[in-house]
Formats: structure tokens, C-alpha cells, sequence
């Protein structure tokens, strides 16, 4: 599925504020800022300089101007440099099966989230045939359990293709 199609099943409305986690080339960010518009606001984060310089590039082609990017480690406290109790939407594509410490990824999605405030989550599915290698991978029900026993509150499934699995989850 498509960030397009992501970002609509997602029903994001102007002025809310999404932090995109390990944006990378900024597929997603770009997406997302053409649904919030111009009162809204795009905070992609990525560790690498080189993403986030193409994320700038690719925002100033397409002519938007919400889009923030931040070097920032998401492994850290307090790492992605955003403040508590910010953003309306947190997402986090393909990155949790790169870190070993998942929970304090997830943890700095509940700071930086609002109450009531969303984290979504997108992930390779087990026995997909893409992506990293097997025991990288994160199982749903592995992702859903770690999540929820950090203070989520699971709120359903997104629909995001063959080779990944998507979980929404909701800050209480």
C-alpha cells in the first residue's frame, strides 16, 4: 500500500501535528503534509543527516513548507528533541525490527504524544519474503503485548498490504 493510501485511511485533518520516527527518505512525511496542509505540522525524525536532507529536497519540490526534520536518536529519552505531550500522531515504519531496545522507541512515543494521541506502527510481517532477515522481524502479537504494557491502549489494525502489518494504538 501506498503512504498516499496510508495517509487517507488514517483520517488526519488539518493543524494536528504528526511525528514521523525513523522518516528515512520521507515518503510518509510528505504524504502526511499534504493531508494536515499548511496549518499543520510534519516532524520527521531520522538519525541520518543524508534522510533528512532528502526529506528537505523533496519537501521544497513539492512546494511544502510543514514539513521539520530533526537528527535525533529515538533510542534515547528524550531523543527526539520534541516535547512532552506534542504531537496528535506518532508513526514509526520499519524501525522497531532495526533496534534491539524497541520499548524505549515506543516510550518516547508516549511522551511526545497528546492524550488520546495515536501511535502507529508498521512492521514486516514474519513470514513475509522481503525485508530483513527472519529473526529481525517483530511478530504482531510480540509488538501488540510490548505496546499495551507500556500504556497503550490497542485500538485496531490498518490495512497496509501483504508484507507488512499495521497496529494503531492510543495514548490513554
Amino acid at each position: 500500500m501506498t503512504p498516499e493510501k496510508i495517509a487517507n485511511t488514517l483520517d488526519l485533518k488539518p493543524n494536528q501535528i504528526i511525528a514521523d520516527f525513523g522518516a528515512g527518505h520521507g515518503f510518509f512525511s510528505v504524504a502526511f503534509a499534504k493531508k494536515v496542509g499548511f496549518s499543520g505540522q510534519i516532524i520527521a525524525i531520522d538519525i541520518l543527516s543524508e534522510a533528512l536532507e532528502a526529506i528537505r529536497s523533496r519537501a521544497r519540490l513539492e512546494g511544502l513548507f510543514n514539513i521539520k526534520t530533526i537528527r535525533g536518536n529515538l533510542e534515547k529519552s528524550g531523543g527526539s528533541t520534541i516535547p512532552d505531550n506534542f504531537c496528535d500522531l506518532v508513526f514509526a515504519a520499519n524501525i522497531l525490527f532495526q533496534n534491539p531496545d524497541k520499548s524505549a522507541i515506543i516510550k518516547e512515543a508516549s511522551r511526545i504524544l497528546k492524550s488520546q494521541g495515536r501511535f502507529v506502527v508498521v512492521e514486516w510481517h514474519p513470514q513475509a519474503k522481503l525485508g530483513p532477515r527472519q529473526e529481525l522481524k517483530i511478530a504482531e502479537p510480540e509488538l501488540r503485548a510490548l505496546t499495551t504494557s507500556l500504556g497503550f491502549i490497542d485500538i485496531g489494525n490498518l490495512d497496509v498490504g501483504t508484507q507488512h502489518y499495521g497496529l494503531v494504538f492510543q495514548k490513554p
